[in-house]
């Protein structure tokens, strides 16, 4: 059987805890999975995720029991769902009982909380290569049918470099801050079962009141977070005096502000905490690098090193390896947490590994005359203007170092659309962008928008924001 943990490790600890103080021990999970081992492992397992005390119960025992899982947010519109379990035929469906209705024709295997494990009725449903262990969402590709391959092995590595790279034990008291079917969400749920820590349970979020009296109840250790979560709690000035129980802060899920980067690692030196920088991708199962706490206000806005036992090349667009230090090229990772591919339909799930170990991940990076690296952009999000090449990014990067001001920016060759999130901005954007970028000239709008799109998880939708774009361009 493909396991990644060992329940019974950890015997009667506790691994589960939701906001209503029901607990959940090792050894139940043990017997859970025991439990569900009867129901098809082999089988590909759609689970519609919620964060909630059934759901990281039944996943984790589903995926030790060897069923290969399909992760997807139970937020999704019911066509969505439906696309994806047409697109992919599961033989068992995970999901939360207030669902049920939706699915009236399956037959109800087993209960376990809020959440039912159902069996569908697909007749051909295609075969599964024994080394998939999970399929997950790329981290734009929100209503996409698209998703990353991901083996047991990765998973398995993947979770020992994060609590490694974190310095996880079995003290740790993490709280659920990011969906399950967010790769970075699922990895601090892997790392926390692998090191027998407990994982706080609650649907509340970070601006819920509800969420700040829990997490200090509860005593947790452990704050994980994306960009957009950073900048949530900058606005509300949480992190403005001690949280005693916790002892570390970690941020993935895209580059994070200079401004943000500073904020966040000043207020961990100030009160003994530890806030650790993270990159990766879907693609690398999560983990890709890492900025140790001990220099995170030395390294303003890097993104660290290679995790021990990974590798990484920076390589230009001649296929010359980058050896000098300031000059960009894309990121090449190697290292055992490298997934198996894409899969954009069922007959995708019988094969096997095609990356080799070996992730081209698109974007661009440099490293410093200490060997850290500082993401500067996607090869994609790059304009041509008047001939000459402009990174997306790196206006975005120039006018929050300058101006302090969130914008993102998009558009196509020659035209360049910013957005903003207020006129006032608008106001200081657009002469800056004259001074600054000579290129640009007068080929751009500086636009006002409600809010950036995101994602569940707090990822720029870039996709929507070009379609916005569009509307602007001649």
């Amino acid at each position: 059987m493909n396991k990644i943990w060992d329940f019974a490790a950890f015997g009667k600890k506790e691994a589960l805890r939701d906001d209503a103080g029901v607990a959940l021990r090792y050894d139940e999970l043990a017997a859970l999975q025991d439990t569900l081992s009867g129901t098809g492992p082999g089988e590909l397992t759609m689970m519609l995720c919620e964060n909630s005390l059934g759901a990281l119960a039944g996943y984790a025992a589903l995926l030790n029991g060897g069923h290969p899982m399909l992760m997807a947010s139970a937020s999704l519109a019911g066509d969505m769902r439906r696309q994806i379990m047409n697109t992919y035929r599961p033989g068992l469906v995970f999901a939360p009982r207030a669902l049920r209705a939706d699915y009236p024709h399956m037959q109800e295997l087993y209960a376990l909380d809020d959440y039912v494990l159902l069996r569908t009725n697909y007749a051909d449903a295609c075969p599964v290569h024994p080394a998939l262990a999970q399929l997950l969402t790329t981290s734009g590709s929100t209503g996409s049918v698209k998703f990353v391959r991901q083996s047991w092995d990765n998973i398995r590595a993947n979770a020992r470099i994060l609590a490694d790279d974190l310095g996880m034990t079995d003290t740790e008291r993490t709280i659920t801050t990011l969906p399950l079917s967010y790769t970075y969400g699922m990895s601090v749920y892997s790392a926390s079962l692998l090191v027998g820590g407990v994982m706080i349970v609650t649907r509340s979020g970070i601006m819920d009141e509800e969420f700040w009296d829990l997490f200090e109840n509860e005593g947790v250790t452990a704050f994980h977070g994306v960009p957009g979560s950073y900048d949530m709690l900058r606005r509300m000035d949480i992190f403005c005096e001690d949280f005693p129980a916790l002892r570390i802060m970690s941020q993935a899920g895209g580059r994070l502000s200079r401004e943000l980067h500073r904020h966040f690692a000043q207020y961990a030196r100030d009160y003994g905490k530890r806030f650790v920088v993270m990159y990766g991708q879907s693609e690398a199962t999560a983990a890709i690098s890492r900025l140790p706490a001990a220099l995170s206000l030395e390294k303003i806005g890097s993104v660290g090193v290679v995790h021990p036992g990974g590798e990484i090349e920076l390589v230009d667009a001649d296929g010359r390896v980058i050896e000098e230090t300031h000059v960009p090229g894309e990121l090449v990772y190697r290292g055992e947490n490298v997934t198996l591919g894409y899969a954009a339909g069922s007959e995708d799930l019988a094969r096997g590994d095609e990356r080799h170990g070996v992730l081209r991940t698109g974007d661009l990076a440099e490293r410093d005359e200490d060997g850290f690296l500082y993401i500067t952009g996607r090869i994609k999000r790059i304009l041509k203007m008047a001939g000459h090449r402009i990174s997306l990014d790196e206006i975005d990067e120039k006018i929050m170092d300058a101006l302090n001001i969130r914008s993102v920016s998009s558009g196509t060759d020659d035209h360049l659309v910013i957005f903003v999130l207020s006129e006032a901005d608008a106001d200081a954007v657009r002469p800056f962008v004259r001074r600054t970028f000579g290129t640009v000239r007068n080929a751009f709008r500086v636009v006002t928008i409600d809010a950036f799109p995101t994602n569940e998880s707090g990822k720029l939708l870039y996709g929507e924001l070009l379609e916005r774009a569009k509307e602007y361009l001649p």
